[in-house]
């Protein structure tokens, strides 16, 4: 049979007053560290869960307004072409007609000196005529 002696009861109080003593000195301290470093690591692990779904929504954003921006300037460059296309079909219709109406002029000054050609050859015709037939008739 086992023969409990007081040693035994002995080394039992000790070893309880040693976990107790050990448990209040240094498992406690070391559990309540153990956990402010684990709520520590949570808190920054969601912190920076949180940054990165702004900077995602903030990336999405931006990507969204360059798109928006790319679209613009294109419906800008389109609207600045057709405003140059329509600004060019002016300006050759604006000299066509200049060109036109200097081609009329040039035709009314030409035939305007053929028709006074015309009649000087006419009187030069019928001085020489007359000279000539002065010529004949002597």
């Amino acid at each position: 049979m086992i023969n409990i002696n007081a040693n035994f009861i002995f080394v039992f109080l000790i070893l309880w007053i040693l976990v107790f003593a050990l448990s209040k000195l240094f498992f406690n301290p070391l559990r309540k560290i153990m956990k402010e470093r684990s709520d520590r690591i949570q808190k920054n692990s969601e912190g920076f869960q949180k940054s990165m779904e702004a900077f995602e929504q903030t990336a999405a954003e931006i990507e969204k307004r360059v798109k928006a921006a790319e679209a613009q300037s294109l419906q800008v460059k389109e609207r600045f072409e057709q405003e140059a296309s329509k600004e060019k079909e002016r300006m050759i219709a604006e000299i066509s007609a200049e060109y036109r109406a200097q081609v009329k002029k040039a035709k009314k000054q030409i035939e305007s000196q053929t028709e006074s050609l015309k009649k000087e050859l006419s009187l030069e015709a019928e001085r020489l005529a007359k000279r000539i037939e002065r010529k004949l008739l002597q």
